[in-house]
């Protein structure tokens, strides 16, 4: 995984957490709205396309970010990952219930970057039901996240909300391929 798709959707806010250090909240506010803006034109640059996650986070980024500096407390802008999450796990699970698992659908799309040996693991049926499985272990994993990163947003810094944000989501995700690996022997 490459520093740059490891970092996408996350930059802004590091941005922000960082100019807050320094400045004002507006500025640090609007300094992730133009990073936001700057990452969804690296993607049109990169892939000729801008996919729907980075627009949704641009667009909650902008929205989220005017409503804080008209209501001059950054609160609401760092619900913006909450938000995301809870989209996450809403689409994750319109997709399970109409049995169409989406990292099952994904896994053509992603296939081109693998070996052909990883290929034609692909088409394997226990592969398909551990990607399954990890689909529907995402859904409480983004929840999960969101309410850990509501509680940093209210309760704690800017610093830690950030980690809470960043590191945070890394943990879970680990702990949820874990237990999905646990799962499948």
């Amino acid at each position: 995984m490459s520093i740059a798709f490891a970092l996408q959707g996350l930059l802004p806010l590091i941005v922000f957490a960082i100019v807050d250090i320094f400045a004002s909240m507006r500025t640090a506010i609007v300094a992730a709205i133009i990073v936001s803006v700057i990452e969804a034109g690296w993607s049109w640059y990169s892939f000729g396309e801008v996919d729907s996650t980075t627009w949704l986070s641009l667009g909650l980024i902008l929205l989220m970010g005017l409503v804080s500096i008209k209501m001059r407390s950054d609160r609401l802008f760092k619900f913006q990952p909450v938000a995301m999450a809870v989209v996450f796990a809403g689409v994750l699970g319109w997709f399970q219930w109409h049995g169409n698992p989406l990292m099952v659908q994904l896994m053509p799309k992603v296939a081109g970057l693998l070996s052909e040996a990883q290929q034609a693991q692909m088409s394997d049926p226990r592969f398909i039901e551990i990607m399954t499985t990890l689909d529907l272990l995402l859904i409480p994993t983004f929840l999960a996240h969101g309410i850990l990163v509501a509680w940093a947003a209210i309760h704690k810094s800017t610093v830690y909300w950030l980690v809470a944000r960043g590191v945070g989501f890394y943990v879970l995700v680990g702990v949820a391929f874990m237990v999905n690996i646990i799962i499948s022997l």
